[in-house]
C-alpha cells in the first residue's frame, strides 16, 4: 500500500478549506479595524496563509519518496523560506488564531527540515509529519474561519 496516495485526500481538504478561508477573507475583509483577523489578512496575512497552503500541499507531494529526485530539497527549502517569512510577519490577532498558525508553522517547518535532512541522507521524507503539518493547518483555517465570523 502507498502511503502518498492515502495522503492526497488530505492535501485536497486543506485546499478545500484554504479556499474557503480566502472566500470568508473576501467576504469579511471590508473591515478597515487593523485589530482583527480580517484586517491582518487584508494586510499581508492571507499572502502568507496561501503560500502555507501551497507548501502543505508540496510536502504532501514530497513524502514517503525513496527515489533521488533533485527537486525535492529545493522544495522543501522553499517552505522553510516561506514559514520564515510568515514568522516575520505580525501575528493573527486573535488569541486562538494566532496559537494555531504558530503550530502550523511550527510543524511545516519540521517537517521541511527534516525533509532536508533526509534528502541529504539518501532518504525520503516523512509522511507522518506531513499529516501533523497538514492536520495542523486545517486546525488553523477552523480558528481563523471562526475568528472572521466573530469580528
Amino acid at each position: 500500500m502507498n502511503l502518498s496516495i492515502r495522503s492526497r485526500p488530505a492535501v485536497r481538504g486543506v485546499l478545500v478549506m484554504t479556499g474557503t478561508a480566502l472566500l470568508l477573507t473576501a467576504l469579511a475583509g471590508c473591515s478597515k479595524d487593523k485589530e482583527t483577523v480580517a484586517g491582518w489578512a487584508k494586510d499581508g496575512g492571507q499572502e502568507h496563509m496561501s503560500a502555507i497552503a501551497t507548501d502543505v500541499k508540496t510536502l504532501g507531494e514530497v513524502s514517503d519518496q525513496y527515489t533521488a529526485d533533485p527537486t525535492i530539497a529545493p522544495r522543501c527549502n522553499q517552505v522553510l523560506d516561506d514559514v520564515k517569512a510568515a514568522k516575520a510577519f505580525r501575528d493573527p490577532p486573535d488569541k486562538i488564531a494566532n496559537s494555531s498558525w504558530q503550530q502550523a508553522l511550527n510543524r511545516v517547518q519540521t517537517a521541511a527540515s527534516h525533509c532536508v535532512r533526509n534528502v541529504k541522507a539518501g532518504r525520503g521524507s516523512s509522511l507522518v509529519e506531513a499529516i501533523d503539518a497538514q492536520t495542523s493547518f486545517r486546525d488553523f483555517l477552523s480558528g481563523f474561519d471562526l475568528a472572521l465570523s466573530q469580528s
